[in-house]
């Protein structure tokens, strides 16, 4: 069987600001793909998306999920659609099947011609208006650290009719949606269990019953939107099987809010059918890192982990890519976008940055201090001796090597940590430090750096209050 690409399309959450700094000035593809979005946002009154995906400064993700949802999603389209081009055209990588997950089945369907790029963002648009009309309480989703049956035996012991399986991702993670109380609640049974459950960065209960008015009004808003039947191959992790015409294409679209998400059957469906390479089209590594511990010995990649330069991102998708004569793509996307490619917009030069391999980032030694010094009112022997352990905890969990982890490096950014591994991360380093606490009771994302981190331990084992001041 010829082994075959899977692109990875990620849904909520991924983002990363500036994702594509270090490629805005060398990749026309970029700019063409970002300036047609960026006409959409203003034909639906909105500021441009683009400067989110290029400047490193832009808001985070927290920041958006608390105060612009409606960027945030249009943000999380342009980009995933934006590397997929690039992949696909630039790169040379060969897309023989598209694979969603959640929000990303819509991006999916636009990046295999079912909607034109325009149109892909006005229903990224129209969706936010029927989410804003909902009358769903205030929720979100939360990921659990067990299988899909056992969070079924867990939900079904709480009684809350409105908890519900969001989403079946591998043998060993599951995302229960629901309102604030019930979800706060499933996460102080899941302690007392011993079970991991990470409140994600969602601002919906999306794929529960409670969407349902939500997903009745985007149909609604849509129908008129001119949609075709997919013109490469997508697998629906919602429908449980392959998109064939565009009475799918509406189910999907229609059904996206509140149906279960079976990416683990989908992984396992599209392996059977060949594929044994899986590159993610979009912002950290989320999905990749799914499949990796859903089918073992298939090769996974995820380019835009962290932001990239054209010669890492080349690296990344080499053995994935034909020898080209050229050095450019004959592959074309399947879709035609309306706006041709254009001369960047963008004049500031990109920094320099060291290109490296993937998941494996070159970051400076750090120094020895000659003697103890105090920082944040730590003592300076015993704050080396914590972050000496926390960076062991983190490299052994991350697969770096030690000395790759440098004291102010972006966790998210830079090393492409995401909140679930986070978590994980924290939550051992807590152990080891016999520390009672959890992670409901500090919100790890205003910890941006492993200093930052390591203060924060040090504060919590001294009985200070933390600082919220390392964002």
């Amino acid at each position: 069987m010829t082994a075959r690409n899977a692109f990875l399309f990620p849904g909520q959450g991924s983002y990363l600001p500036g994702v594509f700094r270090d490629l805005a000035d060398r990749h026309p593809l970029v700019d063409a793909t970002l300036a047609a979005v960026d006409d959409v946002a203003a034909e639906l009154g909105r500021e441009p998306v683009s400067p989110m995906l290029i400047d490193a400064g832009s808001p985070t993700l927290q920041d958006l999920v608390d105060h612009d949802p409606p960027a945030l999603h249009l943000a999380i389209f342009a980009a995933s659609v934006t590397a997929f081009r690039v992949l696909v055209e630039d790169c040379g990588v060969r897309p023989d099947i598209l694979l969603g997950h959640s929000f990303g089945e819509l991006v999916a369907l636009t990046a295999a011609g079912a909607f034109s790029l325009e149109n892909g963002a006005r229903l990224v648009g129209r969706r936010d208006e029927a989410l804003q009309r909902s009358s769903a309480p205030p929720g979100g989703l939360v990921a659990v650290n067990c299988g899909a049956r056992r969070a079924q035996h867990l939900l079904d012991a709480l009684d809350e009719w409105s908890l519900a399986v969001a989403a079946d991702n591998s043998p060993d993670q599951v995302v229960v949606s629901g309102p604030d109380t019930d979800l706060q609640r499933l996460q102080e049974v899941a302690e007392v269990l011993g079970i991991t459950a990470t409140r994600l960065r969602i601002p919906y209960p999306f794929h529960n019953r409670l969407m349902a008015d939500a997903a009745e009004d985007f149909g609604a808003r849509v129908a008129d939107v001119p949609k075709r039947p997919p013109r490469l191959r997508v697998y629906s992790s919602l429908l449980g099987r392959y998109v064939e015409d565009i009475a799918d294409v509406e189910r999907v679209v229609s059904g996206h809010l509140v149906l279960r998400v079976r990416f683990l059957d989908a992984v396992r469906a599209v392996h059977a059918d060949g594929a044994r390479r899986f590159v993610e089209s979009g912002p950290k590594g989320v999905l990749a890192d799914l499949v990796a511990a859903v089918v073992p010995g298939v090769t996974t990649t995820a380019p835009f982990r962290k932001r990239t330069d054209t010669r890492s991102l080349q690296s990344d998708v080499e053995e994935l890519a034909p020898q080209r004569s050229n050095g450019r793509s004959a592959t074309r996307s399947a879709y035609a976008p309306a706006t041709p490619v254009r001369a960047p917009r963008h004049t500031a030069a990109a920094d320099d940055v060291t290109p490296t391999p993937l998941r494996i980032p070159v970051f400076r030694q750090r120094p020895e201090p000659e003697t103890p010094t105090a920082v944040n009112g730590h003592g300076g022997d015993d704050r080396d001796a914590v972050f000496e352990t926390v960076r062991e905890l983190y490299a052994d969990l991350l697969g770096y090597p030690p000395d790759a982890l440098e004291p102010d490096a972006d966790l998210e950014a830079d090393l492409g940590i995401d909140s679930i591994k986070q978590t994980e991360a924290f939550a051992r380093a807590s152990e080891r430090l016999d520390l009672p606490t959890s992670e409901a009771k500090v919100r790890l994302t205003n910890y941006t750096t492993l200093d930052a981190v390591v203060d924060l331990l040090l504060d919590l084992r001294e009985g200070r209050r933390p600082v919220e001041a390392h964002r």
